[in-house]
């Protein structure tokens, strides 16, 4: 505690980049992965040095499946997910971080866009875990059943309803882009590498200054 007054600026420059991208929660928490996908005992380091180091502020998704099922959860495909339940779930986390993003927008900040996961039924966005076999039995008792899964080329079902709301409010140049977390979802150093061109991109405009 102290009697000293904070400094008054007389200006609102500050050191800010007035830059930002929006991330699945896995890629900044691992720990948050079904269990035996955690990739690295962190976060995915490649991206995250790569954002920080073209000054590019992060924002953590809050990941679905673990806001709705916990982080003692089963690995499941996207026709589970895709209950009216689940998607009214995503849709309201959908509809916070498109605020978000309006606000930062409305205040003269650079929202570059999404970053999503390949692979997860949830948050993918060129590829899915959905089911090996469309006859398969998604019913019952895990242990009783046998279940596979492939990867295909679908959108997750909260990446569904994030674009939908995107698309709701216009914001036509958001971007989404997308890592694979495993191999099998996509080549990680094809993603990373689109990812890097477009963040190394000079800002489309300056925050205003006073």
């Amino acid at each position: 505690m102290t009697d000293k007054l904070g400094q008054i600026k007389d200006t609102v420059d500050d050191a800010r980049s007035g830059r930002l991208i929006f991330i699945s929660h896995c890629l900044l928490n691992q720990n948050a992965c079904v269990r035996g996908l955690a990739s690295q005992p962190a976060a995915i380091r490649e991206l995250i040095d790569l954002i920080l180091d073209n000054d590019v502020a992060i924002y953590q998704m809050p990941c679905p499946e673990v806001t709705y099922y916990g982080s003692m959860r089963w690995g499941q495909v996207k026709k589970q997910y895709a209950s009216p339940m689940f998607r009214k779930h995503c849709r309201n986390i959908a509809e916070q971080l498109c605020d978000q993003v309006q606000t930062y927008r409305d205040n003269d900040h650079e929202v570059i866009g999404f970053v999503m996961r390949d692979g997860s039924p949830t948050c993918g966005l060129l590829r899915s875990a959905v089911e090996a076999d469309e006859n398969q039995g998604w019913v019952g008792m895990v242990w009783n059943a046998s279940p596979l899964q492939r990867f295909g080329e679908t959108k997750g079902v909260f990446t569904e309803e994030l674009q939908a709301e995107v698309e709701r409010r216009g914001m036509k140049d958001i971007l989404f882009l997308s890592l694979p977390e495993v191999a099998e979802a996509g080549s990680f150093s094809d993603r990373l590498a689109e990812i890097k061109k477009v963040i190394t991109k000079k800002p489309q405009q300056q925050l205003a200054s006073v």
